[in-house]
């Protein structure tokens, strides 16, 4: 079986994957930051700040994912890959937001509980979504 997967899997995906892992990693703790800055020491409303910081992660996140995490793929139009990737964010952010609703809405389960999913299934999806919609190659 891992011959199999061998053949399917290109052989930069390993590296392209962790590229992306490390450069969503620094967009988070930038997001994070943002909205921390805006709430805290500036007193905007939590939901307010996380939309801004959320955006921001958005920029910044377009910006790193398409010169590294994906730097050797498409060519097309920067402004509908900017759309394309909007999107994509939007799908994880509405995902994450479906896992706290079944697990722990639904469930009642500690929301501890949706962490894991949100933590590797999230990503992996973002990572499916931005290589082979946005990003895809040429």
């Amino acid at each position: 079986m891992t011959v199999a997967v061998r053949r399917l899997t290109p052989a930069d995906l390993t590296p392209q994957l962790m590229r992306f892992a490390v450069a969503g990693l620094g967009v988070t703790l930038f997001s994070a930051a943002i909205y921390l800055v805006l709430s805290m020491a500036l007193g905007l409303p939590a939901l307010l700040a996380n939309v801004a910081g959320h955006l921001c992660g958005v920029v910044l996140g377009f910006q790193v994912h398409s010169r590294w995490s994906f730097r050797h793929h498409d060519r097309r139009d920067g402004l509908l890959r900017l759309l394309q990737f909007a999107a994509g964010s939007g799908a994880s952010f509405l995902l994450n937001c479906f896992w706290v609703w079944t697990l722990v809405d639904g469930l009642g389960a500690s929301p501890w509980v949706a962490a894991p999913a949100m933590l590797f299934v999230t990503p992996l999806a973002s990572f499916a979504i931005n290589r082979w919609w946005v990003f895809a190659g040429d």
